[in-house]
Order: structure tokens, then sequence, then C-alpha cells
């Protein structure tokens, strides 16, 4: 069997990939049982901070103190919310939440409808739920799994870092870089066994209600690999608690 799965890093809205080459630069998420038998990620959520000097300026400034972007409280799934209204917060929002739904525990149907609701627009969440759900479902299938959290399943996405794309007082696009793996471990032929895979989600988030939500995610190109020249384009996101220049 050749598969060649979409790894389209974030939603994985779908890109048809059966029978791409072994070659192409594709995108996907983890292997972990099911999100039903997972406990809700801690209060102890890992957060992305990114620089205070990426392209565009501030809209206000950040408490004395604060780091640039930093989130101030988890809500019920783990997730950092409460971002500063500046640039930083909506670079740092985008991180997260494209982590936050990158997680094979999130992105069971029932559950993925709940996280993106906590995250995104009343608009957003419902069309990035079902585009997650139709995706998984065809990845699954392509990859010879019983479902994307099947143990057997090599599904593992990674945020690596980002490019601010467009960003105005309250709305900002960013693109989120990320390494992925996909295929089945017990698979010999070397086009479905897990292999490494780069690609991007562009993240757009808009303020709403005291905070940045998610209003959209589409799939960004695939790559670059971080062995090739335009991976240095894309920034990394800072220490927590890091010095922030």
């Amino acid at each position: 069997m050749t598969i060649g799965v979409s790894l389209t890093l974030g939603i994985l809205i779908g890109r048809e990939a059966l029978g791409k080459s072994s070659g192409s630069q594709n995108r996907e998420r983890s292997a972990l049982p099911t999100a039903t038998s997972q406990p809700t990620p801690p209060a102890t959520a890992v957060t992305v901070v990114p620089s205070a000097t990426s392209d565009g300026a501030d809209n206000t400034a950040e408490p004395a103190g604060a780091l640039p972007g930093a989130p101030s409280h988890v809500n019920e799934f783990g997730i950092p919310v409460g971002y500063p209204h500046t640039e930083p917060g909506a670079i740092s929002a985008c991180g997260n939440y494209v982590s936050a739904y990158s997680d094979v525990r999130n992105r069971e149907p029932s559950r993925i409808r709940a996280v993106l609701g906590s995250i995104a627009t009343s608009s957003a969440s419902k069309t990035i739920s079902d585009q997650i759900i139709k995706a998984d479902d065809a990845n699954a299938k392509a990859a010879g799994a019983n479902s994307i959290s099947d143990p057997g399943l090599n599904f593992n996405l990674r945020v690596v870092g980002f490019s601010a794309k467009d960003s105005t007082a309250n709305s900002a696009t960013v693109s989120i870089w990320s390494v992925g793996g996909i295929g089945m471990y017990s698979n010999t032929d070397i086009t479905a066994a897990p292999r490494e895979v780069w690609g991007s989600d562009d993240c757009t988030v808009t303020w709403t209600n005291g905070d940045w939500k998610l209003s959209a995610a589409t799939d960004g190109p695939d790559g670059p690999a971080i062995t090739q020249r335009p991976g240095e384009d894309f920034r990394r996101f800072f220490y927590i608690g890091g010095p922030s220049a």
C-alpha cells in the first residue's frame, strides 16, 4: 500500500495527498489513546511567547514587567488565554491555539468542538471543528488506521516557530511553522511508515470581548524543512521567563 497522507499542519482540512510521492513535504498529528480516555491538560500548559520586535507595531502597552505577549491565565482545557492587546499577544495566541487544536487528545469530535468553542469566535468555531473532524477521518482511512487516535498510528505535530504576516489594531494573521510525523508504526513500506514532514498553518485572530480569538485557520505552504535556508525566515518563540531581547 502506497500512501502519502496530507499533514496539513494544524487543522488538516483535507488537502488530498493519497498517492503523493514519499519525497513530498506533507503534514499531521500525534498517536495517543483516544481523547476521551485522556485527562484535561494541566494548568501548567506550555506558553509560547514571541519577540516584542516582530514586524508591525504593538497596539497598546503591556503591563510593566510583563513578558511580551504572555497570557494571563489558562481556561478549562488548560489552554493559555487572556492575551494583551498587542501584536506579540496575537502571535502568542496563534502559537498556543494551533498547538491546542494540533494535540490529538483534543481532536475527538465532541471535544474539539468544546475546545474550539473556548478559543475561537462563534462563527469560526463550528467551521474549523468540522474541517478537523472531516480531515482526521480521511487521513486515518488513508493511513489504514481505525481513527486518528489509533495507538498504531504516528500522528504527531509540534509548533516550532512563527512569521507575522499581517497586523492591524484588532486583527492579525500569523504563519505558524510546525514539524510533524505521520505513518503506521508497524508498516515497513517507506511511504507508509512514520516519517518527518514540515509545513505551516495560517492563523488569524481577532480582538473579541477583551481577548484574541481564533477567527480563521487555513493550510499554509508545505515546508520548508529545517535543513532548508527558508526555514531561517521563521522566528523562534522565546523562553518562558527568559529575556525578551
